[in-house]
């Protein structure tokens, strides 16, 4: 039997680079989000995310939405 990790879920600020989007978390690393969807009406907002991990700061965007306040 394998063991497979469950998706990250994290929240941080979402902000855009040359190399597309990113999350900002305050107590943690910066993640690059690898995704299709259109991200830009997240622009510079507190989001929560969840996405699988596929390298040491890269993860491939399953679900974003706000951040719960």
């Amino acid at each position: 039997m394998t063991a497979s990790k469950a998706p990250l879920r994290l929240r941080g600020i979402l902000r855009f680079g040359e190399r597309g989007p990113w999350l900002e978390v305050d107590d943690g690393p910066v993640w690059r989000l690898e995704t299709t969807e259109d991200l830009r009406p997240h622009e510079d907002q507190p989001v929560q995310i969840e996405g699988w991990q596929r390298g040491a700061s890269l993860l491939e965007l399953l679900w974003i939405g706000p951040a719960p306040v």
